[in-house]
This record gives C-alpha cells, sequence and structure tokens, in this order.
C-alpha cells in the first residue's frame, strides 16, 4: 500500500527495462567519491599512522651514522679524518611512552567515531534525497492525471454551458481551475530537477547529468518500543567519541603522573674513527641512563592537577551525551511511528475521497448534484491524493531520521 501512487513515476523506466539505482549501491557510490567522506577517511588513516608512529617508541632504535673531513694548516699537508659506526638504544623504564601509545589509540577511535559520524550524516541526506526524488515524481504523475482530469471537467462543462444547463461562471472557474494545475504541473517539474541536482551533488556526479531511477525500500514496521535498539545505541559514535575523549583524558593523567618517576635507557654503539681508510682504531659503548626529577617548581603538579579536571570532566561528558542518544533515539522513534500511524489515516481518508468523487460525479452527471458540491469534492479529492504522498513522504524522512538518531 505504502507508495502505491509513487510506484507511477518508475513505470516508464520499467517499461523501457531500465535499471534503478538501489539505495545501497548509491550510498557506496556516495562514500567512495563524496569529498567529505574521503576526507574522513584520510583522518582515520593520519590517526591510525600516528599511533603506529607511537607503538614505535616502545621498541629499540638503531642508528648508522658517517662524516668525513678533510683539514688543513699552513705550512703542513692535508689530512683527511672520518668516522662510521652505529649505535642503538633501548627504552628500559619510560611511563609515558604507553601513556602517549594510549592516548595515540584514543585519538584513533575518536577518528573512527568522527567518520562513522559523517557517514551516517551522508546516509541520511541521501535516504531523503531519495525519499524527496519519489515523492516529486509522484506528484509529478499525480498532476498529470489531474490536468487530464481538469481538461475533462472543463470540456463537460463547456458542453453544458452550451446547452445552457451551466452558468458562465462554472466555466470559467473551471478554466482557472485547468491553469492553475497547469502552472502546479510546471512548478513540481521544477522542485524534481532541483531535488535531482541535489542527488547528483551528493553522488559527486555533474550537477546537470540526468537523475537515474531510483529504487528505496519500504520502512519496515517499527517495533513496539525502542529498547530494542539499546545494543546498537550503546555503540553509538558519539559515545564511542566520548569514550575516546576520556581514555585520552586519562591517558593525559597517566603521562601527567609518570613525570614524577624516573625513566631509564640502555644505549650502545660501535664506532671506527681515523685518518685513513679502511684501516682505523675501533671503539664501543655500552651503558645505560637514569633520570629522576627533583624540583620543578610546581609544574608537575599542577599539570597532574589539570589532567585530572580534565578526566573528570570527559567523564561528565561521556554521561550526558549517553543521555542525549538515548533521549533522541527515543525521539525519533516515536516520531517513526507516530508517521507510520498517520500513513494509515491519510490512506483511509484517500479512500473515502476517491468514493465520494466517484459519487458525486455520477450525481452531477445525472443532475442531482450542484456544480459547487462537484467542485468542493474535486478539490478534496486532489488535497487528499497530496496528503498521501506528504504521509508517505514523512515517513521515509521519520525513519531515516531514526537510523541516524541510532547511528547507523
Amino acid at each position: 500500500m505504502l507508495y502505491s501512487l509513487l510506484l507511477l513515476a518508475c513505470l516508464p523506466a520499467a517499461a523501457a527495462g531500465q535499471q534503478a539505482l538501489t539505495f545501497e549501491e548509491a550510498r557506496k557510490a556516495m562514500l567512495a567519491a563524496n569529498p567529505q567522506a574521503r576526507a574522513a577517511a584520510l583522518d582515520l588513516e593520519t590517526a591510525a599512522s600516528r599511533e603506529a608512529s607511537a607503538r614505535g617508541g616502545l621498541y629499540p632504535s638503531f642508528y648508522a651514522d658517517a662524516d668525513w673531513a678533510r683539514a688543513g694548516s699552513q705550512g703542513a699537508d692535508p689530512y683527511d679524518s672520518y668516522s662510521y659506526g652505529f649505535s642503538g638504544s633501548q627504552p628500559l623504564f619510560a611511563p609515558a611512552l604507553p601513556a602517549a601509545v594510549r592516548s595515540a589509540a584514543a585519538s584513533r577511535r575518536a577518528a573512527q567515531a568522527a567518520q562513522d559520524r559523517t557517514v551516517s550524516r551522508l546516509a541520511y541526506e541521501l535516504r531523503n534525497a531519495f525519499a524527496d526524488i519519489l515523492n516529486a515524481r509522484g506528484a509529478l504523475a499525480l498532476s498529470e492525471g489531474t490536468l487530464k482530469r481538469r481538461a475533462d471537467n472543463l470540456e463537460l462543462i463547456r458542453l453544458k454551458y452550451q446547452a445552457g444547463r451551466e452558468n458562465k461562471a462554472a466555466l470559467l472557474e473551471t478554466e482557472a481551475a485547468l491553469k492553475t494545475a497547469q502552472w502546479q504541473h510546471e512548478r513540481y517539474a521544477k522542485n524534481l530537477r532541483l531535488l535531482e541536482r541535489k542527488l547528483n551533488r551528493l553522488l559527486a556526479r555533474p550537477a546537470q547529468a540526468p537523475a537515474p531511477e531510483l529504487s528505496l525500500p519500504l520502512p519496515p514496521e517499527p517495533p513496539a518500543e525502542v529498547s530494542a535498539f539499546e545494543p546498537v545505541l550503546e555503540n553509538h559514535y558519539s559515545l564511542r567519541a566520548a569514550r575516546a575523549v576520556l581514555e585520552g583524558a586519562n591517558a593525559s593523567l597517566s603521562s601527567a603522573g609518570s613525570a614524577r618517576l624516573p625513566e631509564a635507557r640502555a644505549t650502545g654503539s660501535y664506532k671506527w674513527a681515523g685518518s685513513d681508510w679502511p684501516t682505523a682504531p675501533n671503539r664501543w659503548a655500552l651503558g645505560a641512563s637514569l633520570s629522576l626529577p627533583l624540583f620543578s617548581g610546581g609544574r608537575l603538579a599542577s599539570n597532574q592537577d589539570a589532567a585530572g579536571t580534565a578526566a573528570r570532566a570527559a567523564e561528565a561528558a561521556l554521561k550526558n551525551a549517553r543521555d542525549e542518544v538515548f533521549l533522541n533515539a527515543e525521539d525519533a522513534f516515536l516520531s517513526w511511528r507516530e508517521a507510520r500511524a498517520y500513513l494509515d489515516v491519510a490512506r483511509s481518508s484517500l479512500d473515502a475521497a476517491e468514493a465520494r468523487a466517484w459519487l458525486v460525479r455520477k450525481q452531477y452527471l445525472a443532475g442531482q448534484s450542484s456544480y459547487f458540491e462537484w467542485r468542493n469534492v474535486e478539490e478534496q479529492l486532489i488535497g487528499e491524493q497530496n496528503q498521501y504522498l506528504s504521509a508517505g513522504r514523512a515517513l521515509a524522512a521519520g525513519y531515516a531520521a531514526f537510523t541516524q538518531a541510532i547511528g547507523e
């Protein structure tokens, strides 16, 4: 029953054997070509690279170095000097390094949540664009039927007027109704073109390219309670972003606390140096270093206090984000259920208006009804048809808003 009028807009494509673009196909194409989606994906790659760089600080580091110089003085022959060798170091005790890794991992998770937010928003816009275009095409197809009916009505009134059975006011009103329908048809065509251009922009296609035929699945029946989606809400991108901020704040707190602890590092080197190549004396060195802060003028304590305050603020922000996510999801869920219930009301009203219009038209042709009653019933039928289209559009928009509210 849903979108039964909208299907009229797809009949030419079906007759021509064209392949309709599905929502999932359009979503994949959008995420591959849309600049916003690509920027979010690149930000995630950047965060992943920074996490890998932070993890690299936990492992040994090796270096190769070499230098050469030629020197001399007045009255003496110039000579060469060179050195080359290898060196390496390994952190033994550095509490700041694991904290930096945790901070980089939290940044990567925050970037992942930001990408999911962008994808969810673009999917919401794409679903709305699909629904708007299908609704506009349905309105255009409905307008074509209205034009035909208006033309038939004008011919009928003209015949009655010529036969002296109808007044001139009725004829003029019917002509004005036909011209109004023609103007509305042009407006529907303009609105459809604007919506198709918006879809092309989302898909990163040329704005003037013709929009393909579309296939949007019907929204499912909403469940009785929003609690069925609680497991999905716990994985919402807003909650994951808030958790990442809290994890980053805790990592900063650990890093600030570790600044008071000693740091130990092992080092080693093996070098050759001299003035002749390749014969040269060599030397090697192995050792370890230990450093412990003794006095910093209160800087370390202040940094730790500030990090602790930031961690508590991030924890409060996480709680607030959870409340907002669940409340927004419930609001969107209730709106979705309301839109689904209203669709049944609109369908019932449309059925009643169609039956009433058919009856009054028969009565008018038989002389049992006045022109004004017939005109009012015709206007009511057109209004109910447009109302039913609007109810279908509202249901699609409500479902799109709900999917965005739960983070999909």
